[in-house]
C-alpha cells in the first residue's frame, strides 16, 4: 500500500511538472470561455482525453481482431467438417478394418 502511494505521489508530481514545463515553455494552455485553466488542469484535460482514446483505440483493435479470430475459428471449423463429409465413407471402412484386426484382450484370472 506504501508503494501504491508513492506511485501516486511521484505520478502526480510528474504530471504537475509536465503542466508547467508545457505552459512556459510551450505556451500550452486550455481555454474554457474566458476561463484559462492552470497546467495541472491543461494536463490532467489533455491526459483524461487522451486516455479515452486509448481506450476507444484499445476496443476498436479487440473488437476488429475477435471478429478476425471468430471469422478464422469458424472457416476451420467449416473446412473440418467439409472433410468429415467427404471422406466419412473411407473413415468408416478404416475403423471396421482396425476393429476387426485388433487384438482381442483375454482377461487374466
Amino acid at each position: 500500500m506504501k508503494n501504491f502511494a508513492l506511485a501516486i505521489l511521484i505520478a502526480v508530481l510528474i504530471t504537475y511538472s509536465c503542466g508547467l514545463i508545457a505552459n512556459h515553455w510551450l505556451d500550452f494552455s486550455i481555454h474554457l470561455d474566458d476561463h484559462m485553466f492552470g497546467p495541472l488542469e491543461s494536463i490532467a484535460g489533455i491526459t483524461i482525453v487522451g486516455a479515452i482514446m486509448a481506450v476507444i483505440g484499445v476496443v476498436v483493435a479487440v473488437s476488429i481482431f475477435g471478429a478476425l479470430m471468430i471469422g478464422l475459428v469458424a472457416a476451420v471449423l467449416a473446412l473440418f467438417v467439409a472433410g468429415l463429409s467427404v471422406f466419412w465413407p473411407m473413415i468408416l471402412v478404416i475403423a471396421f478394418i482396425v476393429w476387426l484386426v485388433r487384438d482381442k484382450r483375454q482377461p487374466q484370472y
